[in-house]
């Protein structure tokens, strides 16, 4: 099943200051809107999935490469130049407070570990690799292994970046702006909220069974009411 579910300024701010708390900004960068929201997708899908305590949970993200590389690509460099990468942590289910064990230890180290010895040793590892069709989205839905993230696993991926409202195709202002394949379980999108004012929008795609617990776990750490669009 997918839908869709916003977070406001507010309520991901709430996730930002319970995860950077205590923080010596001097010494350690800010947490920031991305790693909260992931971390916090992390814990909600991996209650709803019913883990208990110390059971293996993966989250796989992509991240930019372009200034982790020496030398650097081009500022102006066109084309894909993103490294997946996974972090793994075990079930803690229904504490609040692994939201931030979540971003403090494991996201962030999953992110730092990226560096130019680690990017380019992916580089050539893909070198020798004679074919990448199980690697391909597409392909791999109809195989049993590949990069699709299903039960115990998620992929949660960000588009906070992307210019994604007020493209004008010729037909007038957008009615709708979504993922258009989406259909994998364990799959999560991170998307900017249409006011561009540090809201979120979390596109997702989990079975059925899981889909209201998700929600619940979703929403109840964060002192809120919204509505809920599916």
């Amino acid at each position: 099943m997918v839908c869709i579910l916003p977070l406001t300024k507010e309520q991901v701010n709430n996730l930002k200051e319970a995860a950077n708390k205590g923080l010596d900004a001097e010494k350690v960068r800010p947490y920031s809107r991305y790693e909260v929201v992931a971390a916090h997708v992390w814990r909600s899908a991996c209650n709803a999935r019913g883990f208990q305590d110390g059971q293996p949970m993966g989250l796989g993200f992509s991240i930019d490469i372009r200034g982790r590389m020496n030398p650097t690509l081009p500022p102006k460099y066109f084309g894909n130049a993103i490294l997946d990468v996974v972090s793994i942590g075990l079930g803690r289910s229904r504490r609040s407070h692994w939201v931030i064990l979540l971003v403090k230890c494991k996201i962030r180290e999953a992110i730092e570990k990226a560096n130019d010895e680690y990017v380019w040793a992916n580089i050539q590892c893909f070198k020798t690799l004679p074919d990448f069709t199980p690697f391909q989205d597409l392909h791999s839905r109809k195989k049993e292994s590949g990069p699709v993230y299903g039960n115990p696993n998620i992929g949660v991926i960000s588009w906070l970046n992307l210019s994604i409202y007020g493209l004008d195709f010729g037909w007038g202002k957008e009615i709708h702006m979504g993922p258009g394949t989406h259909d994998s379980d364990g799959d999560f999108l991170v998307l900017p909220g249409p006011l561009d004012d540090g809201s979120v929008k979390i596109a997702l795609c989990l079975q059925v069974a899981h889909i209201d617990d998700f929600k619940k776990y979703f929403y109840e750490d964060t002192s809120y009411k919204n509505q809920i669009s599916s």
